[in-house]
């Protein structure tokens, strides 16, 4: 029986292969596989199998072709089809198809613009598995596929004009160059779409005869084209496009296709070459923003594994010690052959070298291996480049370090810490517990238990105490408590390599690890090279009680905590006021903010209005915060110019959280409206009276509750991954929540409303703000829109939403899910 037929819909990226693919699915082909889910760049989805994309992303890397980077524009390697990476991917592909082609039962699809620089491998798999194969070729305006490109990636991977018409130069030709007969390659204009959908469709139809849609079929594909989908239009982006790139369009619009293609010509050079190897290696100044620039890159892997010869082996470690048990977890993912078996030289062997015996004279040069896991100060790059230079092999766990390392010229490779274990940790040295018990005064690790790892703070240790006192609870997991686990020393390899060879078995064994307050920069790096654990260890903070350790391992508090917290005793650190009743109040929450508190105060005094009252609660900040406040505030007073009848400032007794900071601030009021202001942000002049003019003007709305300005974002240097100019846009509707907040936290807010929903509730994680106007919505309030840029939100490394809110929007966002119903927020499904 032969199999089912496959169209493969080739395309530069940003080329419109998506939409095909949607509408193509529409109208009844099949889309095999988990297909990638939609983002801001393509909201109704990629449809694209996601199996297969990362084993041709993978193949890409590997080949140093990642298809957005300066390489990724070069003609694939000469040997590329015989590289042991892509021997790799055409078997796991072939597997795929195979299995795939025997589960189809109609026409069925697969799209990746990657497939272009690949398309021999799949013409000789399809081949051997007897899959007819027909190819759909998405051809898009040049000006409109480098715009869109420049849009999407280039804040992330340095996309530029000449790198992106490169792509799409490359990407249609290869197509070409590769198809016997271009006379039967199927091309589709993806301005069609927009311009004369229904005819678009119906020469689709003609062109793949196998498809026989029905005719609500039909309806439902002409409905999922839309105008939005068409990126890359905006006039703004001035391109000056290559001649040889304009011939090419225009000749794939030709029908018939022509039988010659243009030569590539004058193409525009790439504005972000690649370094010159001799200069780089003369400034290592410059080497940290080269890092940073190629934080989002991948790497290649090593072209196979190596075997070991029976001669020396010599294994250095740069930036890490043999004396610390993580980089013997490293060490067990290098693609060694013969590790195992080969004894470590402890006489020979140091912090920074490996030694290990040979297993016989060879009379050949000793092997030199190098762990690298730094970027070396500019004052000590020489020595780290002397050294590298006599290694034959390197291997590190950061792709963008292995990138400049090739940079510089050295035979580097990322080191996956999904790469099978060679052995190194199932050693004698590494699993014997007579080595454990002599060189770590540590048993062998309890089967099936949560396993503790670090001090877990004196509430712990009376918790587990009287726990122990008390009896454990049968169902209860027990639990092993191992406080100075960050203070086991170890003076040699060996050592280390026993510490190693312990948390790999406690970690398969036990039912969990949980590592408490330590390594923060390193545990999320060092535990992803263990060896499958039986559940992923998690990294805790203090304080905690043996029943938080239970119901983490169980899932339980995948939740943030959500409580509304009385508000703690508090101190009048400044008061100072005048008869004149006060017209509006800002509100400011602060929280070791010394540093820019002052910016978001002078903020509030150069504000147009007259006849404010400033409040400001500190929430018993640990640095010198609120000395800072009070200092200006005296001054202000002292000096006499500002718009102030009332300061005050407080000071919560005890930490009590961002919210129950706002509320203490709101009840402190005596305004009818309160503007509220972070402490590390700052408004602009009239942000006061013109939110306050709005809020005047809709006095006949008696349910008016929030004024919101827009907000402009300040990137400070260290956030480079921001790329917002604005935080959030939206008007205040009630639909526009229920997939995120739109409204940011400065907004003029109704003292009354806030009263009426019991003010603002605490929010482990942060989101207090989103929460707040949640409540407002289901109480019937609702806010309106000043149509001005009038705060500044300040984006930094030390922010909330970076330190905590970002990384905790899964557990956040299930919180509010379950207070608010009516929410639908993706990441709580």
């Amino acid at each position: 029986m032969t199999p089912s037929p496959l169209l493969l819909v080739l395309g530069a990226h940003r080329s419109g292969n998506s939409m095909l693919s949607g509408v193509m699915q529409r109208l009844g082909v099949l889309l095999p596989g988990e297909q990638i889910a939609g983002d801001q760049n393509n909201p109704e989805g990629y449809f694209e199998w996601r199996e297969v994309v990362d084993l041709q992303e993978r193949l890409l890397i590997d080949l140093e072709r990642w298809w957005p980077s300066a390489q990724g524009t070069l003609p694939l390697p000469e040997d590329w089809f015989d590289h042991s990476a892509t021997v790799e991917y055409k078997l796991r592909l072939r597997s795929l198809l195979k299995k795939e082609s025997l589960r189809q039962k109609g026409i069925w699809a697969f799209t990746d613009p990657r497939c272009c620089r690949l398309l021999p491998i799949w013409q000789k798999l399809t081949a051997e598995l007897n899959i007819p194969l027909k190819l759909v070729l998405v051809v898009r305006d040049p000006a409109e596929v480098v715009r869109s490109l420049i849009r999407r990636d280039g804040p992330i991977t340095g996309m530029n004009e000449g790198r992106a018409q490169r792509i799409w130069w490359q990407h249609n030709l290869e197509v070409l160059n590769v198809c016997d007969d271009p006379q039967r390659l199927t091309l589709v204009e993806f301005s069609g779409w927009f311009e004369q959908p229904e005819n678009q469709i119906r020469q689709l139809l003609l062109d793949l005869p196998e498809l026989q849609p029905k005719q609500a079929q039909l309806d439902d594909a002409l409905a999922f084209i839309k105008p939005e989908h068409r990126h890359g239009l905006d006039q703004d982006v001035v391109l000056e496009l290559a001649p040889a790139v304009l011939r090419l369009h225009r000749r794939l619009q030709r029908r018939p296709l022509p039988r010659r293609w243009p030569s590539a010509g004058s193409l525009p050079l790439d504005q972000e070459p690649w370094p010159l190897q001799e200069e780089l290696a003369a400034d290592p100044g410059s080497w940290l923003a080269l890092l940073k620039k190629w934080r989002p890159y991948p790497a290649p892997r090593a072209p196979g594994s190596l075997a070991l010869p029976p001669g020396e082996v010599v294994l250095s470690s740069c930036g890490s010690s043999w004396l610390d048990w993580a980089s013997h977890l490293w060490l067990q993912r290098l693609p060694l052959n013969g590790l195992a078996e080969r004894q470590l030289s402890s006489a020979t062997s140091g912090p920074y070298q490996l030694r290990l015996q040979s297993l016989r004279d060879t009379g050949e040069p000793e092997l030199r291996i190098t762990l690298n896991q730094e970027l070396p100060s500019v004052d000590r790059a020489v020595h780290w480049l002397n050294h590298l230079r006599v290694q034959q092999w390197i291997w590190d766990p950061d792709p963008a370090r292995v990138l400049l390392l090739r940079a510089l010229g050295f035979p580097a490779w990322w080191l996956d810490p999904l790469t099978p274990v060679n052995g190194w940790l199932q050693q004698d040295s590494a699993v014997s517990p007579r080595c454990w018990g002599e060189h770590l005064g540590l048993a062998p690790p309890p089967k099936d238990h949560l396993i503790v790892l670090g001090a877990a703070g004196s509430t712990w240790d009376q918790a587990l105490a009287a726990e122990e006192e008390r009896g454990r609870q049968v169902e209860d997991l027990q639990i092993a408590y191992l406080p100075g686990w960050q203070d086991l020393r170890c003076p040699e390899p060996g050592c280390a390599l026993a510490a190693a060879g312990w948390l790999a078995k406690a970690c398969r064994e036990s039912a969990r690890l949980f590592f408490v307050q330590s390594r923060d920069h390193l545990i999320d790096v060092d535990l992803s090279a263990l060896e499958q654990p039986a559940a992923t260890p998690l990294l805790v903070e203090q304080p905690l009680l043996p029943e938080d350790i239970r119901a983490m391992h169980r899932g339980e508090t995948l939740m943030a905590l959500a409580e509304d917290r009385s508000p703690p005793l508090c101190d009048e650190l400044f008061v100072w006021s005048i008869d004149t009743p006060p017209r509006v109040a800002v509100v400011v929450s602060s929280f070791n903010y010394e540093k820019r508190i002052t910016t978001a105060l002078k903020s509030v005094r150069d504000q147009s209005l007259s006849g404010l009252e400033l409040i400001v609660v500190d929430d018993a900040s640990q640095d010198d915060s609120a000395g800072v406040i009070k200092s200006w505030m005296e001054t202000q007073v002292l000096e006499g110019d500002h718009p102030f009848v009332r300061l005050l400032l407080l000071r919560h007794h005890q930490n009590a959280g961002l919210a129950v900071a706002r509320n203490t601030a709101f009840e402190a009021a005596t305004s009818a409206w309160c503007f509220v202001l972070d402490a590390d942000n700052r408004l602009l002049p009239e942000a006061v009276q013109a939110c306050l003019a709005v809020a005047e003007s809709g006095s006949e709305c008696p349910h008016l509750a929030v004024v919101h300005p827009l907000v402009g974002m300040e990137i400070e240097g260290d956030r480079l991954d921001e790329q917002r100019s604005l935080l959030g846009g939206p008007s205040w509707q009630e639909s526009g929540f229920v997939e995120g907040n739109i409204i940011d936290a400065m907004a003029l807010v109704r003292r009354s409303a806030w009263r009426a929903v019991g003010g603002y509730t605490h929010l482990a994680g942060g989101w207090e703000d989103y929460d707040f106007w949640c409540k407002l919505i289901t109480a019937g309030w609702h806010g309106l829109q000043c149509p001005r840029l009038l705060a500044l939100y300040r984006s930094h490394r030390q922010a909330m939403t970076f330190l905590e809110t970002g990384r905790s929007q899964r557990v956040l966002s299930r919180r509010l899910a379950l207070r608010h119903p009516w929410l639908k927020l993706p990441l709580a499904l």
